[in-house]
């Protein structure tokens, strides 16, 4: 699943090698990236329908690039990395670039680095600080021995690579207005953490946040209204439930149901089957809307495979 919608800039033809080989390590993805000049969007409705709750840090080798997020742009350069949090809109009008990639859940740096919402679309020199040249160098000798690792290993390593993140991302400044974007990221939050309650409904979120109802629908206007933001994330994670299950095995369809906020079975499955094409119970264990794999293997990634077509 392409995290960006690419498009190539007017009047530019397709030009020098192109692809992208990414290593799922558990918790972590890790890979290189050389991609023509091209424009990158992650809109609204992508972030909405995706659901990714995860950052995507750049190291930029070569290349050049100008990031458009609401609070402004800024430029990308060598020996810079860019930091983008998936659950806010961006747009990149890039040049041809060479990078390393890090995508990581945001839960395993946010207690560390407190509203690291903010670092959206935040650059920084990681060649001349020293913690961030750690942080990069970690990075790159990852994906050099990535075809080593032992599966046991690789959730230390994630907890490593994340804690190490965590200590280069606290010492970047970022002073960014709240405003709306600020509201909008508190009332996403507090959704994902109250999902199972099946009182979670447009009533009780403008009542806690002492909002109107006009002014929390402007909120999700791209998602089509916070209701049916609500229930897609509520069948995101009922999808997560039955696909990777926990140390005692698959749930059972009902108890993923009222987990995730639903009156009933029935009502859960019929939503269910809208959304994905199939029924809960027809869920296949390992596999995934989200186009992810199960172990430490490189995964050549389609989307500019297909621009190039």
């Amino acid at each position: 699943m392409p995290i960006f919608q690419a498009t190539l800039p007017s009047g530019r033809l397709l030009s020098g090698p192109i692809g992208m080989d990414n290593y799922h390590l558990g918790d972590l993805l890790v890979g290189e990236v050389r991609a023509p000049a091209q424009i990158l969007e992650r809109t609204p409705r992508m972030v909405a329908q995706q659901g990714l709750d995860h950052l995507l840090l750049q190291f930029y080798h070569s290349g050049t690039s100008r990031v458009e997020v609401a609070w402004g742009e800024t430029d990308v350069a060598a020996n810079a990395c860019i930091l983008f949090d998936l659950a806010q809109p961006v747009t990149v009008v890039a040049e041809p670039v060479h990078a390393t990639n890090l995508l990581l859940p945001r839960a395993l740096v946010a207690e560390k680095v407190p509203n690291i919402e903010a670092l959206h679309g935040h650059a920084f020199d990681y060649a001349s600080d020293r913690i961030s040249r750690l942080f990069f160098n970690c990075v790159r000798e990852l994906v050099d021995c990535v075809d080593v690792l032992e599966v046991h290993q690789l959730p230390h390593v994630s907890q490593a690579v994340a804690m190490l993140g965590s200590a280069c991302l606290r010492g970047q400044a970022a002073d960014r207005p709240s405003g709306d974007m600020q509201l909008s990221i508190t009332i996403r939050q507090h959704i994902e953490k109250e999902l199972a309650s099946p009182h979670l409904n447009a009533e009780t979120l403008a009542e806690h946040f002492g909002l109107s109802r006009a002014t929390l629908y402007r909120q999700f206007v791209a998602e089509g209204g916070v209701q049916r933001f609500i229930r897609e994330r509520r069948l995101l994670r009922a999808m997560k439930m039955l696909t990777q299950p926990g140390p005692a095995g698959r749930p059972r369809v009902s108890a993923v149901a009222y987990a995730t906020g639903f009156s009933d079975e029935k009502t859960f499955s019929r939503a269910f089957k809208r959304r994905f094409g199939f029924l809960p119970r027809e869920t296949e264990v390992g596999s995934s809307v989200w186009g992810r794999t199960t172990d430490a293997q490189p995964v050549l990634q389609s989307w500019l495979r297909e621009l190039a077509a």
